[in-house]
């Protein structure tokens, strides 16, 4: 679902070899310059084939650059869509600068992928390894925290009598979020429990995959559904099954679709989500620079603080 009217283009990535690399541009001045010794019918025909190559190529980085007017084209989460904190940012960054911006939800992983090929001029993500990788790689740049929030396990609860609230594992008030994992693993196995896991992509994708590490535990079974939906269709998988799910907190509060759902396990500091801003090494908007300082900036922090969903500015938080 887009959440602008704006329309994501494909664009050219710059290949590699670009402009960019060391040397490239002193080949192609040495092309250019006067040859000392006599030209060969062969020589000449070489150096009018690498004069074609390089023609072809460097136009590419200038193909890249756009016209301020072309609206900025800007990956976010789903987390982020479906909390409706995007459509919070945005809004406040049409009123106070008038930029033009598509958003584009997304699984992180996917957007990553995105912005590495200069298909997208900014991403919002919270896949904090895979980011820090491609920024040691140089295939991102301007990486800066943008907001915190946290996962929560939900699960099923009694929602009627006495038992109200009550999970049939024990689980609720937990701060162990791997041992709770473990738990219903070992339940699922006995046909006593269901989890809806992530499969898209997506930054709560892979912090469950770290719990299920760190709780020792391979989850495969019966009892291990599968959701390649974005965070809120995950949720409501889970709700219409009676299933565990690790979900943001900010899609948490935002569904209509979680009945008989409750939250169970949330101050575990290893649900800390970390979301990022990064800009694509390929893509050269001239306005992708001055999104991400907004954002980052005093007006930006405070439409962060005010945006639905329970996210922080604060890194701490």
């Amino acid at each position: 679902m887009q959440i602008t009217n704006g329309a994501m283009r494909r664009r050219q990535a710059r290949p590699a070899g670009a402009a960019g690399r060391p040397g490239f541009s002193k080949m192609a001045l040495a092309l250019s310059r006067p040859s000392r010794f006599p030209s060969s019918p062969m020589t000449v025909h070489r150096r009018l084939l690498l004069a074609a190559s390089l023609a072809a190529v460097l136009p590419a980085q200038a193909q890249q650059r756009r016209p301020q007017t072309v609206p900025l084209l800007v990956g976010v989460a789903t987390a982020l869509s479906d909390s409706g904190f995007a459509r919070h940012v945005r809004a406040a960054l049409a009123r106070d600068t008038g930029l033009a911006v598509t958003m584009t939800p997304g699984a992180s992983g996917k957007l990553l992928d995105l912005l590495e090929r200069g298909e997208l001029d900014v991403a919002i993500t919270h896949a904090p390894e895979i980011e820090a990788g491609l920024e040691k790689e140089g295939l991102i740049h301007d990486r800066r925290f943008i907001a915190a929030n946290r996962f929560v396990l939900a699960g099923p609860v009694a929602t009627q009598g006495k038992e109200r609230g009550k999970d049939p594992l024990g689980l609720a008030g937990g701060t162990d979020a791997a041992a709770a994992l473990a738990r219903i693993a070992e339940a699922g196995a006995q046909g006593q429990a269901r989890f809806v896991s992530a499969v898209d992509g997506s930054g709560a994708q892979l912090k469950e995959a770290a719990l299920f590490r760190t709780a020792g535990v391979v989850p495969q079974g019966p009892w291990l559904l599968k959701s390649a939906g974005g965070a809120g269709e995950t949720l409501a998988q889970a709700a219409a099954q009676g299933a565990y799910v690790l979900v943001d907190r900010g899609t948490w509060l935002a569904s209509k679709q979680r009945a008989g759902l409750g939250v169970l396990v949330q101050d575990d500091p290893r649900l800390a989500d970390r979301f990022h801003a990064m800009r694509s090494f390929r893509s050269h908007h001239p306005a992708a620079r001055m999104f991400v300082d907004w954002l980052t900036g005093p007006t930006g922090r405070r439409v962060v603080a005010r945006a639905p969903g329970g996210y922080s500015a604060s890194r701490g938080a």
